[in-house]
């Protein structure tokens, strides 16, 4: 599974309905490019997050994005001195199993309530994810979901979609490219000794982002 800019699981800035396994949680950094999200971040920016997914079809997600504002009313200098808090709710209703046609399907909600209701990430989807073996060299999953904004969310607004692609001798290495209601991205992601998850990818090719997570799951 690939790590997405927000935190959640997806692809790169679009969520799948894939899901870490039950008891696994994940905390990680990321660093923005300008207008990654929306075009107030109109400089480079990063977040910071934790995931937790305490049952097999429930994943949770907090976050805080720096913002660059004023120090205060009376200093003018610039840097980044607010961050904007939040968070994500994700169901899987169904599951893929392997050897069966039915895909994954997830319902998700980015800040259901969020302070003034002035969230940028805020928006209701659903999405579905399909997994098939290809000559038995590669795994090829295809992303395909829908957003809808909700407040003054304005980051994930229509049909949004995406091919990830990883060998079967290495499945912890992801090329993938995706379009996420905004923008187009290609990029890859890589999980390092079971439990450190690096990712690299560019917003039409006028930037990079990145990004550095842990995972650990416990067993119960």
């Amino acid at each position: 599974m690939s790590q997405q800019l927000i935190g959640t699981q997806g692809l790169m800035n679009i969520p799948s309905a894939e899901m870490n396994p039950e008891g696994t949680f994940e905390g990680g950094m990321n660093l923005l490019q300008k207008r990654m999200m929306v075009d107030v971040y109109d400089y480079y920016t990063g977040l910071y997050y934790i995931n937790f997914t305490p049952f097999s079809f429930v994943e949770l997600t907090f976050r805080e994005t720096l913002r660059k504002t004023r120090k205060s009313a009376t200093n003018p200098k610039m840097g980044y001195y607010q961050q904007d808090r939040s968070t994500t709710l994700r169901l899987r209703p169904v599951r893929e199993k392997d050897g069966k046609w039915w895909p994954s399907v997830v319902v998700g909600v980015n800040d259901i309530y969020s302070d003034h209701g002035n969230s940028e990430y805020a928006a209701v989807y659903g999405v579905i994810t399909k997994n098939v073996r290809l000559g038995g060299m590669v795994n090829v999953g295809a992303t395909l979901g829908y957003a809808h904004p909700i407040d003054d969310g304005v980051t994930y607004d229509g049909v949004f979609g995406g091919i990830s692609v990883s060998p079967i001798s290495f499945d912890n290495l992801k090329i993938m490219a995706e379009y996420d209601t905004r923008g187009i991205n290609v990029g890859a992601s890589v999980v390092l000794f079971r439990h450190l998850r690096a990712m690299c990818l560019t917003r039409d090719f006028e930037g990079v982002c990145g990004g550095l997570s842990y995972l650990y799951t416990i067993k119960y």
